[in-house]
């Protein structure tokens, strides 16, 4: 073990903040978080976007300790322990001296002695980019680069596997031998390796069965290395494939020197050196990224030459998980296009459907909307939902085809209500598109439905009927918050919509008045719940057969 004044080791010093089974929260460091996982309920992080890359780096410390799991049974016997083995123990102390954050010749995920070209430190907002820093400054930042915030070691441990996760794009300082730096800077630099994704992790009722739910079964290689394991990384940096999983999930997306100081308060870090690291093949990590659905890129197809290209699926920050539900519970089989995460499609094994089908497992989506080129934090999306394994299963097959079904329908009448809503204020007088109402209306349903869906989805862990029986129930629910809402905006048109006018957008003068905007309305969400639940279709009053708009 090292010993210098900023020693600060993050296998046995507390720097992870942890809930306990009586929710009170408690910091632990590596050894502990992995000896008490059982224990704990969850990780509690400064942001939500700390949490995969942490979830990540317990996961690559288990699949190194335990070589795995690479079977079936490797698996299974951890689940029913309950708990990690004291495996874990041999490895991290034989691993203990690379995790010293301020090693003076291997800093845990850092480049000792790492400097600018132009000799200048920057404060730590770099490392944190909801910080104001040089050009970047995010509308709500309190902090500016005069008042840079001191961090403690644990702070400072938790924003560097940030940083390395998903750091902003664009131009970065150029580091001291560094042959790829020109005029004092590199360019193009992508964001961290997570800014590419649209990140889920399933998650357990202990921090236990997060880990193991997420420990995908496979071969570890011998060069599938974390950076521990490995030489220091120098200041230059490359393009390349993954390894393997676990370098994948430790990637090094930058050059990190953090400057610790000592201070009345203990060590504290104020400021650091960020530089270009290394860049992923991102074209290249389909059959290895666990964490990611992926979607089929014909540009990119022509781009390489190559056959088939597949790029990561990301969060659209607009839209809640369940809506996104189609892209991240993709079936193969369906050859669309579209693939579903590994860590997903190795829960929906028989194996898995057997211990988990009635477990309380939640998928928790994590991913940042970037702007300007990619070089500002725009939004962070962070959503949770339940996740009823069946869906993953082949025996589930007709269960997936109702929650999408479900989700469908959501889409199709909330394009009827903005529709309404479109309509209402042409037939009012409105010169503009109309978009506007259309929009807000939408919005305004998606919220409305936001809670009974996932309480929908939640009682798909122990349905009591059939899927076509449960989706026709969801089809009933739909109707009648769309009809209530299409009732407020009908209350709320004023009197000249009711006598209407000569829509702008119609053809050969056609007439548009409050009461032909509701008939709209009626049919087209007649349509959208015969399509996806016709037995829901009974149930529904008629309505004019007339073309919708």
């Amino acid at each position: 073990m090292s010993d210098h004044p900023h020693s600060f080791n993050l296998i046995d010093e507390p720097w992870l903040p942890c809930l306990d089974r009586r929710g009170q929260q408690v910091t632990c460091s590596l050894r502990t978080v992995l000896r008490r996982a059982h224990e704990l309920r969850d990780l509690v992080v400064d942001t939500p976007t700390q949490y995969p890359p942490i979830i990540r780096l317990l996961l690559s410390i288990l699949h190194r300790a335990a070589a795995g799991p690479v079977t079936e049974e490797m698996w299974t016997q951890l689940w029913n322990e309950g708990r990690f083995p004291d495996v874990l123990d041999e490895y991290l102390d034989r691993v203990a001296e690379r995790f010293d954050l301020f090693h003076p010749a291997m800093p845990f995920m850092q480049v000792a002695g790492l400097t600018a070209q132009n000799g200048e430190t920057k404060t730590v907002a770099q490392l944190i980019p909801y910080l104001a820093s040089g050009n970047n400054v995010p509308l709500f930042s309190a902090a500016r680069d005069d008042q840079p915030p001191a961090l403690t070691p644990a702070e400072a441990a938790r924003w560097l596997l940030h940083a390395h996760a998903w750091d902003t794009a664009a131009i970065k300082t150029g580091a001291t031998g560094d042959p790829k730096a020109r005029g004092g800077k590199t360019t193009g630099n992508p964001p961290g390796y997570l800014g590419e994704l649209g990140v889920v992790v399933p998650v357990g009722k202990t921090l236990f069965e997060t880990l193991e739910l997420n420990l995908v079964r496979g071969g570890y290689g011998d060069e599938d290395l974390p950076p521990w394991e490995r030489d220091p990384d120098g200041p230059e940096w490359t393009e390349r494939p993954p390894r393997g999983r676990v370098d994948l999930y430790t990637w090094q997306s930058r050059r990190i020197r953090l400057i610790p100081e000592l201070t009345a308060d203990g060590v504290r870090v104020r400021r650091c050196v960020v530089t270009a690291g290394d860049r992923v093949v991102l074209h290249l990590v389909d059959q290895i990224e666990t964490h990611s659905a992926f979607r089929r890129s014909e540009n990119k197809e022509k781009q390489l030459k190559l056959a088939r290209v597949y790029l990561p699926h990301v969060h659209d920050p607009a839209k809640k998980l369940w809506r996104g539900l189609g892209a991240i519970l993709a079936d193969t089989r369906a050859d669309d296009g579209r693939m579903r995460p590994l860590v997903l499609t190795q829960l929906g094994e028989p194996l898995w459907l057997d211990l988990l089908r009635e477990a309380p497992v939640r998928l928790r989506g994590v991913g940042i909307s970037y702007g300007n080129q990619r070089a500002v934090v725009d939004e962070v999306y962070d959503d949770e939902i339940p996740l009823p394994v069946l869906l993953l299963a082949e025996q589930g097959r007709e269960w997936y085809d109702a929650v999408l079904r479900g989700v469908a329908l959501v889409e199709e009448a909330a394009r009827a209500v903005g529709r309404l809503a479109a309509n209402l204020a042409r037939a009012a007088g409105s010169r503009d598109q109309a978009g506007g109402y259309d929009q807000r209306a939408r919005e305004r349903f998606y919220a409305t439905l936001d809670l009974p869906f996932r309480r929908w989805l939640e009682h798909l862990r122990r349905p009591d009927g059939s899927p076509e029986e449960l989706l026709s129930s969801w089809a009933d629910q739909v109707k009648r918050y769309a009809d209530e809402l299409a009732d407020d905006l009908l209350r709320a048109a004023p009197p000249v919509a009711v006598a209407g006018r000569p829509d702008p957008q119609g053809k050969n003068g056609e007439w548009l008045s409050s009461a032909i905007a509701e008939k709209y309305y009626r049919h087209a969400v007649r349509v959208a719940v015969t399509r996806v639940a016709p037995r829901a279709t009974d149930s529904l009053e008629s309505t004019v057969d007339i073309e919708v708009t």
